[in-house]
């Protein structure tokens, strides 16, 4: 018998598995949707599951062993782990018993694996009818062409888990769809903000006090966002008050076409804005100034308690600097505040909500694309590449070149994820309410 941690394993017992169909109703829910021509491997340390990853097919020109090194490098970082099941989802057709799909990829897989210390201990091949076992060719235990997927969505694991109200989106894109709020209904008010406030601030933003003075009511924000929500599956009220406040939408939006803005808003959500602030100093994106910042009226107040010499871009914070540089390429040594970045994902998906208007104005795209660029990076950093790379597609599709998206496609397509993310005890565990996250995806 295997026990599967719970999402919530503090607050529940584990899941009791009691044979490959249960674990077969595990994967979608661990995942947040039931994968589609996918590579699905899980750690193990005797019998206790450990992290989840999945990964698209391989072309079949591809060097199969380059790809299963990879692969073998990302499951290592589970020092506990002592092996691993497979589940292969795919419709490509199995003809004969003995030569299951891919079975070159796994082969060298299991062969990368082995070297690792973490032999694959059994395997399944899942199609959209039948799921059967991957290395057994005996029609006696494993009759052909395999089990009906019933058998999964009927086994006692699933039933446990629908009973403890854990769902799954049908795919990907549905997935990242659910994450997204309404799109707004009146737009026109925020894009004429937003334009009023990139040409008063144009070429400023990154001048202090200005630049603190934006990071400021961007924080205030995301603060409001990390408070819990009034009731179950209701938005945050920070988000509420985003809309109910096209002034300050406008000036957030405006503030995405400075770049180095858009970049500190990860670090300080990661780790915070004092932080942030002399990180971007530290690696030269700022310059001195006096002069007051222009913010939304609403939160103008916040202008007097900015001291413009609290901070001298001459004199640099090197550490700050060097926690600036490792959080934005994932190579931080810690775990971020990931409750702070959770909320500024809320944040981000709200305002790119306002694009969904046709009014909502962004005419040249910038803002639109810095907001599919953040949500990728905070899907990136949590370990979650699947959803990144659907928000970088949307960039690219509507944006081409963005730079942002282009490096954080580069780095997916390494397999290369935040060091944080590959260490289970810095790893997101998953937002409040919802199923924790089991290791990159």
């Amino acid at each position: 018998m295997t026990n599967i941690p719970s999402a919530r394993e503090s607050q529940q017992e584990p899941f009791r598995v009691s044979g490959p169909a249960d674990i077969l109703a595990f994967i979608p829910h661990s995942l947040g949707f039931a994968p589609q021509e996918s590579l699905v491997l899980m750690t193990m340390n005797t019998a206790r599951l450990g992290a989840t990853l999945r990964l698209d097919l391989p072309a079949a020109a591809l060097d199969y062993r380059g790809y299963a090194a990879r692969v073998a490098g990302l499951l290592r970082s589970d020092e506990s782990a002592d092996g691993v099941l497979m589940a292969v989802y795919t419709d490509r057709a199995w003809k004969r018993a003995d030569s299951p799909p891919y079975l070159r990829l796994v082969t060298a897989l299991g062969e990368c694996l082995a070297d690792a210390g973490l032999p694959i201990r059994d395997g399944w091949l899942v199609s959209a009818a039948t799921w059967r076992d991957y290395f057994c060719s005996d029609n006696a235990c494993c009759p052909w062409p395999g089990h009906p997927l019933g058998q999964i969505s009927d086994s006692s694991l699933s039933a446990e888990m629908v009973f403890r109200g854990s769902a799954y989106a049908r795919t990907l894109d549905e997935a990242v769809g659910q994450d997204q709020p309404a799109p707004w209904e009146h737009g026109r008010e925020t894009a004429a903000h937003a334009r009023a406030f990139a040409r008063r601030i144009s070429g400023h933003w990154c001048r202090y006090p200005q630049f603190s003075g934006t990071l400021a009511v961007w924080d205030r924000f995301f603060t409001e966002a990390a408070a819990p929500a009034g009731a179950p599956g209701e938005r945050p009220r920070g988000c509420a008050q985003l809309r109910a406040d096209p002034e300050a939408a406008g000036f957030l939006l405006a503030s995405l076409r400075a770049r180095p803005v858009r970049d500190t808003l990860l670090v300080m959500a990661a780790l915070g804005r004092s932080r942030a602030v002399a990180g971007a100093a530290a690696c030269g994106l700022l310059a001195a100034d006096t002069r007051r910042p222009v913010l939304p009226s609403a939160h103008a107040v916040q202008a007097d308690s900015l001291d413009p010499d609290s901070l001298d871009p001459l004199e640099p914070d090197r550490k700050a600097g060097a926690d600036f540089r490792s959080v934005l390429v994932g190579q931080y040594g810690q775990a971020p505040d990931w409750r702070g970045l959770d909320a500024a994902s809320l944040v981000f998906a709200e305002l790119l909500a306002a694009h969904a208007d046709p009014e909502s104005g962004d005419e040249d795209g910038e803002a639109a694309a810095a907001l599919l660029s953040l949500l990728a990076w905070a899907e990136w950093a949590r370990g979650r590449g699947s959803r990144a790379q659907i928000y970088l597609a949307r960039c690219l599709d509507s944006h081409p070149g963005y730079r942002l998206a282009e490096l954080l496609q580069e780095l997916l397509a390494t397999g290369m994820f935040p060091a944080w993310a590959q260490n289970p005890a810095t790893a997101w565990k998953g937002a409040a309410g919802e199923r924790a996250s089991r290791g990159p995806e």
